[in-house]
C-alpha cells in the first residue's frame, strides 16, 4: 500500500493519546508511519530514517529488533503465547519473579504481581495498599498523598495521584480524594488528623519525567522513608520511568540506598511490553486471608519470554543503609 493510502486510512480510523486529532487530520498534516526499526534508528515508509531518541518513550532500552529478544520471542511462540494467569502459573513467570527478587535483601521486596503497563502497575499498588489497611483492621487509612507535577499514569487511578492539568483536569469528578504536597516541608506539615487516615504515599524517585525532567533534592528518598516509617504509612516508589539503568543505578531507589513499600516497575522489551509490581512480605502476607473471605487483587498476567541476557542481574547488588 502506497503512503497516500496509508495516510488516508490513519487519519480516517485512528485515535491517537494526547494529539489534538482535528489538526492531526487536517489535510497540511502529513504524519510520520514508521515502518522498521534497527537499533537507535526508525525508517517510515519512505525510506526516511530518525533517530529515536525518546526510546519510543522510555520503553526500548536495546534498540529495535534486537536478535536476542526477536529470538526469544520466537522460542516463547512455539511453545505458547499466551496462558491465563488465574488458576495456572507458567515457567518463565516463575523464573523471572525468582530474578527480579533476588536484586534485592532477602525478605524485603519478595513477592512480583504482573500487570499490563505502568499505569496498571500503579493501580494494584493502590489496591493492595488500601486492602492491606482493610485487612489490618484500620479502614480509615484510605487517602493518598502524592507530589505536585507528578505523573503516574492515565488510568483513573494512576490519574488521580497525577498533579498535571493536561493529563487529568479533565477528569477530576471521578477521581479520588489526593492530597498534593510539593516537598518535604508540606509533608511534614499536614495536621495530626491527616496523619492517621493516610494508606500510602506515592513518589518518582530522584526525578519527575512528564513535569519536564525535575529532580528531587539529594536525600530525599532516605527523609521520605523516615517519614513514612514514624507516621505508619506506606511508601510506593513509581520506577516506571526511572526503573532499569536509567539513572545510572538499576533502580533509582538504589542511589540512596532506601526501599520502598511497593515498587512499580517496567521491563521495556521488543513487541512486548509488561509492567512489574513488586511488594514486601509484610503486605502479602496480610492480603493472603482464608478461602471464605475471598480476599481478591486486580489479576493480569502474561506469558514472558525468556530473555535470560536482557539484563546481567546477578551482577547487580542492592545494599540499603
Amino acid at each position: 500500500m502506497d503512503r497516500l493510502a496509508l495516510e488516508q486510512l490513519e487519519k480516517r480510523h485512528l485515535w491517537h493519546p494526547f494529539t489534538q486529532m482535528k489538526a492531526w487530520c487536517g489535510e497540511e498534516h502529513h504524519p510520520v508511519i514508521l515502518e522498521r526499526g534497527e537499533g537507535a534508528y526508525l525508517w517510515d515508509v519512505e525510506g526516511n530514517q530518525y533517530i529515536d531518541g525518546n526510546s519510543s518513550i522510555w520503553t526500548n532500552c536495546h534498540g529495535h529488533n534486537h536478535p536476542k529478544i526477536n529470538q526469544a520471542i520466537i522460542d516463547q511462540l512455539h511453545k505458547v503465547a499466551h496462558v491465563s494467569f488465574l488458576g495456572s502459573s507458567n515457567v518463565p513467570a516463575i523464573e523471572l519473579a525468582e530474578r527480579l527478587t533476588k536484586l534485592f535483601p532477602p525478605d524485603t521486596i519478595s513477592r512480583v504481581f504482573y500487570s499490563d503497563d505502568g499505569a496498571t502497575a500503579v493501580e494494584v499498588a493502590v489496591k493492595m495498599a488500601i486492602q492491606y489497611w482493610q485487612l489490618i483492621n484500620h479502614p480509615e487509612r484510605k487517602n493518598f498523598i502524592a507530589f505536585r507535577g507528578a505523573y503516574h499514569g492515565d488510568t483513573t487511578g494512576a490519574s488521580s495521584l497525577g498533579n498535571i492539568g493536561t493529563f487529568h483536569d479533565r477528569y477530576h469528578s471521578l477521581h479520588f480524594p489526593v492530597q498534593h504536597v510539593a516537598n518535604m516541608k508540606e509533608l511534614r506539615a499536614l495536621d495530626s488528623e491527616t496523619t492517621p487516615t493516610i494508606a500510602a504515599i506515592i513518589i518518582e524517585p530522584l526525578i519527575q519525567g512528564a513535569a519536564g525532567m525535575r529532580l528531587w533534592p539529594e536525600g530525599m528518598l532516605k527523609e521520605l522513608r523516615a517519614w513514612c516509617d514514624e507516621t505508619g504509612t506506606l511508601l510506593i516508589f513509581d520506577e516506571v520511568l526511572t526503573g532499569f539503568g536509567r539513572t545510572g543505578t538499576l533502580f533509582a531507589c538504589q542511589r540512596e540506598n532506601v526501599l520502598p513499600d511497593f515498587l512499580a516497575f517496567f521491563i521495556a522489551r521488543f513487541r512486548i511490553n509488561h509492567a512489574r509490581f513488586a511488594e514486601t512480605q509484610s503486605a502479602f502476607m496480610h492480603a493472603r486471608g482464608i478461602f471464605v473471605e475471598q480476599k481478591t487483587e486486580v489479576s493480569g498476567g502474561r506469558v514472558c519470554c525468556r530473555e535470560r541476557k536482557q539484563h546481567d542481574f546477578e551482577k547487580m547488588e542492592f545494599k540499603p543503609s
